[in-house]
């Protein structure tokens, strides 16, 4: 019958909305907020956010097309010229707010602005890539230095995350919301098309049962047939109020629980002593620091 179909269209198109999400060879579900959407902004003004793009035939080829990049941006935007001394060093660094300590690459440029040499600290935040025909695509974001000083965006607290907390939840009361907030596109626009074919579906329903009806009373010669056909459009319309429903119960529990695209949270360390060890490949010892 016609309302089995369209039921089975709405459910088949919802299901296919985690495929679409799976599809493809890349890095992340999801693109990325900071690869979509504005950059983030630092919070202590010693740093810049700098999105990059490169392409390569390997990823670590793509990567540094995109650290190429971004230095021409330096150039351009600033006025820097860029030698080509390069310094690659990794970081160990502990958090006082957690029990481990962690590496972090960090990228050093010897730079010269308005004749003055300058060394400039640049960090790896996150990337996106995805792979198509043994070609990598890849979107990097830099922190990069904007004095003259070794903390830059070590001033911040800087995180990635995937996770939203309750907000979206809230926000899916109105269908799909939620999704769209943190970036599942696709996914809100299956459960939006859901909501509102099965709403259609119950308007049909209800207007070709009421039909149905109307006629059984006009044609009591044709009220056995009239009534069984009523019933069966009556029995659609229960159908498409339950999919509603179900979209409508499935909508609220992912936008509580599932995960988003990736989101860069800054928060900036204000009135704190910390004291960070550190390590590279000339030298180690416990960096100082006071924020106020």
């Amino acid at each position: 019958m016609k309302y089995f179909g369209l039921i089975l269209i709405i459910l088949t198109a919802f299901l296919c909305s985690q495929n679409f999400a799976l599809a493809g060879n890349k890095s992340d579900k999801l693109k990325p907020k900071w690869v979509t959407q504005a950059l983030p902004e630092a919070q202590s003004g010693t740093y810049i956010f700098v999105r990059s793009h490169g392409v390569g035939s390997t990823l670590a080829g793509a990567k540094q097309m995109a650290f190429v990049s971004m230095s021409q941006k330096l150039e351009i935007e600033r006025g820097l010229t860029v030698n080509t001394s390069v310094q690659s060093r990794e970081r160990l660094y502990q958090n006082q707010k957690s029990s481990g300590s962690e590496y972090e690459q960090e990228i050093i440029l010897d730079v010269t602005e308005n004749g003055h040499k300058l060394k400039i600290v640049c960090r790896e935040i996150d990337e996106y890539w995805t792979e198509n025909s043994d070609k990598y695509d890849v979107d990097v974001l830099y922190t990069v230095t904007d004095k003259n000083s070794y903390g830059g965006s070590y001033n911040d607290d800087i995180k990635v995350s995937a996770k939203y907390g309750a907000g979206p939840g809230f926000l899916s009361i109105i269908p799909s919301v939620g999704q769209f907030y943190k970036g599942s596109v696709v996914k809100g626009s299956l459960i939006l098309a859901g909501e509102i074919a099965s709403a259609g579906g119950i308007i049909l329903c209800e207007n070709t049962r009421a039909s149905y009806i109307k006629k059984m009373q006009e044609q009591p010669k044709y009220a056995s047939e009239y009534n069984s056909m009523a019933d069966s459009w009556e029995t659609g319309r229960n159908v498409c109020i339950g999919a509603a429903a179900a979209i409508y119960v499935y909508n609220l529990i992912d936008a509580f629980v599932a995960s988003g695209a990736k989101r860069v949270l800054v928060t900036n360390k204000i009135n704190h002593f910390s004291a960070i060890p550190y390590a590279d490949s000339r030298s180690s010892g416990i960096c100082l620091t006071f924020n106020f």
